[in-house]
């Protein structure tokens, strides 16, 4: 099973651009802050990973104003038949309002 969750902060993204068959396509940079337990103690996180999304998910994550706090589901996936270097496929993604905007 390749399934993830995952939050954090949209901090940049790329010029829309679209596939030959006319799909949208977002790529960006998810920078994301946590903690999780491991071995007995907690361990902090604190990273950025590429992450892309194409079609209706695409153009819902462009039209956000960065950075944006979102909490997206997904999958992880190598970035092309010619590399392991890992993306994060976005499916789903919700957005989170900060405490200043209605």
């Amino acid at each position: 099973m390749n399934e993830l969750v995952l939050d954090g902060e949209i901090i940049r993204s790329e010029e829309p651009r679209f596939t030959p068959s006319g799909l949208q396509v977002f790529e960006g940079i998810l920078h994301h802050s946590g903690e999780v337990r491991e071995a007995g103690g907690m361990r902090r996180l604190n990273f950025e990973t590429l992450v892309v999304a194409y079609g209706e998910v695409a153009a819902k994550l462009y039209q956000l104003p960065l950075p944006a706090r979102i909490t997206l589901k997904g999958y992880i996936t190598p970035r092309s038949s010619r590399t392991q270097r890992l993306i994060v496929y976005i499916t789903v993604s919700y957005t989170h309002l900060r405490a200043h905007e209605t």
